[in-house]
């Protein structure tokens, strides 16, 4: 195999089976056998010149080698599609987008989002997984990183969405009958990604109070934490599009309308890189609109 098109497509096995975990999965998905995808594998490493896989018969891992070519492997693919797009006629969006997403927002608003958007162009898949734990991009083959809080990645491309509003909730029968509300003294549940046993809430004016507390209820799971909320457990810190039904019906109040947590960002990370396929690029512009509509 010596030609360019040959190379690229030694690229595309390994990437298939770095992602599969598997040379009998990744043969299926080629639709060639098993013995040509490990043939190929050999080809890839024989003419680097490094071991890029070790096999079992159970797993495939990769070794450093293989980290460290797996980045580049997915940029040179997508810079392929990208010239592949461009250059074919009638410019219609196809292919694949791999996205992980919060897992809250994933299986809610933002696959409301997604949705439309394949059916504006059905020739586009995606692969949609949710997550809230960081990732290594790299390894994990996603096209876009849909993420609440910072990007801990200084090698990706990452765009603001929007900042999301996050107030203090609680059940009608959870709260006092009359009188100022004590914050610090009432029950609390708390989301133990962001809160801990630690509040900081700022008034109107952006002045901070900050208080400890020993929460009744600690979780990491925002779906745990408002049905608590909504049981009369305690009240809790929930960003506003989570809660707005049950605020709208009454179900949770606003404990304490002139404070605010501190607005966390949502944002999408991209591969760096001078070309993405069309597909992922649209699907960027697409999300990032719906968001900044839904969430900003």
């Amino acid at each position: 195999m010596t030609s360019r098109f040959d190379r690229l497509s030694l690229l595309d096995t390994f990437v298939r089976v770095a992602e599969r975990r598997s040379l009998s999965a990744a043969a299926r998905d080629l639709d060639v056998s098993q013995p040509s995808v490990s043939r190929q594998l050999a080809a890839l490493e024989a003419r680097l010149g490094v071991v890029l896989m070790r096999r079992t018969t159970h797993d495939v891992t990769l070794t450093p080698d293989g980290l460290d070519l797996l980045a580049d492997a997915r940029r040179l693919i997508g810079e392929w599609e990208a010239i592949e797009e461009r250059t074919a006629e009638g410019g219609t969006l196809a292919g694949r987008v791999r996205v992980i997403a919060p897992v809250a927002l994933g299986q809610s608003l933002l696959v409301n989002g997604t949705a439309r958007f394949m059916k504006q162009h059905p020739d586009v898949t995606v692969d949609w997984q949710l997550r809230d734990d960081p990732i290594r991009f790299a390894e994990e083959g996603c096209d876009c990183w849909l993420k609440v809080g910072p990007v801990p990645d200084d090698t990706l491309v990452v765009r603001e969405l929007a900042r999301v509003e996050r107030l203090v909730v609680g059940a009608p029968e959870s709260l006092p009958e009359t009188g100022d509300v004590d914050l610090a003294a009432l029950p609390w549940v708390t989301l133990g990604p962001f809160e801990g046993n630690r509040i900081e809430l700022f008034n109107r004016e952006g002045v901070a109070t900050v208080f400890s507390v020993s929460p009744r209820m600690a979780s990491d799971n925002i779906f745990a934490v408002q049905q608590a909320v909504r049981q009369g457990v305690g009240v809790a810190i929930l960003p506003r599009w989570f809660v707005a039904s049950a605020l709208d019906n009454g179900m949770l109040v606003d404990v304490a309308p002139d404070w605010r947590a501190a607005r966390l960002p949502v944002n999408l990370a991209l591969a760096a890189g001078a070309r993405r396929p069309a597909r992922v690029e649209a699907f960027a512009e697409y999300i990032a609109a719906w968001c900044g509509d839904r969430l900003g």
